[in-house]
C-alpha cells in the first residue's frame, strides 16, 4: 500500500510533472484519475481472468486499430494458456515521456514460466490512461 501511494505521489508531484503540463494537450489530473500503474493493473486483471473482449474494449484506439476483438482474444488466449496462471506480479519500472506515454514493466511469475517480464504501453487519451500495447517476454 505504501509503495503504491509513493508511486502515485511521484507521478503527481515528482518526475511526471512535465507530462501533466504539456501545452499541446491539456491533461487534468484529479483524485479519481488512476495512475498508469493502477490502470495497467486493472487491465491486467481482465486479461488474467480471460476477459479478453472487455480488455480489448478498455484498450486504447491504437490497440484496437491493430487487431479486432476476435483476433486479440485468440492470440491472448493462446499466449496466456501456455504461461499458465499468474502466481505473482511486481512492478519493475515505469518510464514516463512528455508525449503522454507510460511504459510499465512487471516481473511476473506464471505457473509455467518462472521469470517473465510483462510490458504495457499506456497513452493518456480522452481523460484517462489506456493500454495501447502489451507484450510478455
Amino acid at each position: 500500500m505504501f509503495a503504491r501511494l509513493l508511486v502515485a505521489l511521484l507521478l503527481l508531484f515528482g518526475t511526471a510533472t512535465p507530462i501533466f503540463s504539456q501545452a499541446a494537450r491539456k491533461i487534468t489530473v484529479t483524485a479519481t484519475t488512476p495512475t498508469p500503474d493502477d490502470r495497467a493493473r486493472q487491465w491486467l486483471v481482465l486479461v488474467d481472468d480471460k476477459n479478453y473482449t472487455q480488455s480489448w474494449s478498455e484498450a486504447g484506439k491504437a490497440f484496437q486499430n491493430r487487431q479486432k476483438t476476435e483476433a486479440w482474444a485468440a492470440s491472448a488466449d493462446t499466449r496466456r494458456a501456455a504461461l499458465g496462471a499468474v502466481a505473482s506480479r511486481s512492478l519493475k519500472s515505469i518510464e514516463l515521456s512528455r508525449n503522454n506515454i507510460a511504459v510499465i514493466r512487471y516481473d511476473t511469475v506464471f505457473a509455467h514460466k518462472a521469470a517473465a517480464v510483462e510490458t504495457l504501453t499506456l497513452t493518456f487519451e480522452t481523460g484517462s490512461w489506456t493500454v495501447t500495447d502489451y507484450a510478455v517476454d
